[in-house]
């Protein structure tokens, strides 16, 4: 019972996230939206038992409540990665992302400097490489996990390309339910140069907590919250406040 009883208050320090730190204050849009994602993973053991290569294909939908209409897709991203498992506690990754981008903003002939926003959005494409560094770490009963991520943002249609470090920190820790987990997290996002996308320097921190379920060894869910909170960049959008999104996270992942 005593263990119970400590596995309760650990767990529910991991759910109780701090949301008041990432409270939007004056200047700040609130926002509500869904982050959907389906996630594949795997290893090529079939093919070389000794190999330490991986892979992992995901689609993710986001949508935003940003306009009179209601809630739409803003954003729909496709990821695929190979990576290898180095010592037990190391793996590298590099992986790419293909970013469907659906801004909401439709310029009219007489409103060139003042665009709108619309159901009809307008859109682009983005190309995004990237390069991982993962380090995992058992610590008692609780998991932690690093992950340090360098992305190429790449606008297709202007050209203009976003250089992003990405610094990522979680911990797990398993409820008294079979196979149920709970989850905290947080990121920060930076550029290292001016760019369309973002602010140089800090950019982005996004939050993140919920629970994480295992139907079975090779299919998982997970279900939480993720607060994005966004620096405008104040050199394309001076007069714009900072964007802080509140978004249910669901995750329904396969192993192969």
């Amino acid at each position: 019972m005593k263990k119970i009883h400590k596995s309760l208050i650990l767990s529910a320090i991991l759910i109780a996230h701090p949301l008041s730190g990432f409270a939007g204050d004056q200047g700040t849009n609130d926002q509500y939206g869904v982050w959907g994602a389906l996630q594949l993973d795997g290893d090529f053991k079939s093919l070389a038992p000794a190999s330490k290569f991986n892979w992992q294909i995901m689609n993710q939908s986001r949508t935003r409540d940003d306009n009179s209409a209601g809630s739409r897709l803003t954003e729909n991203l496709l990821f695929g990665q190979i990576g290898y498992q180095v010592t037990d506690h190391v793996s590298v990754a590099l992986g790419y992302v293909h970013d469907w981008v659906h801004t909401g903003l439709t310029v009219l002939p007489n409103q060139q400097t003042n665009p709108v926003q619309s159901p009809t959005a307008a859109s682009y494409q983005e190309s995004r490489p990237y390069q991982d560094f993962i380090w995992r770490q058992a610590l008692a009963s609780f998991g932690f996990m690093s992950r340090t991520r360098f992305e190429e943002r790449i606008n297709q249609t202007s050209g203009d390309t976003g250089y992003r470090g990405r610094q990522l920190f979680q911990v797990t820790h398993p409820l008294p339910i079979k196979n149920l987990s709970a989850y905290l997290g947080d990121e920060t996002l930076y550029y290292a140069n001016q760019n369309s996308f973002g602010r140089q320097g800090f950019s982005e921190n996004r939050a993140t907590t919920g629970l994480s379920y295992q139907f079975t060894p090779n299919i998982g869910f997970e279900l939480g919250y993720l607060g994005q909170y966004v620096v405008q960049n104040t050199t394309v959008s001076p007069n714009k406040d900072n964007l802080f999104t509140h978004n249910i996270q669901a995750n329904l992942r396969f192993k192969f």
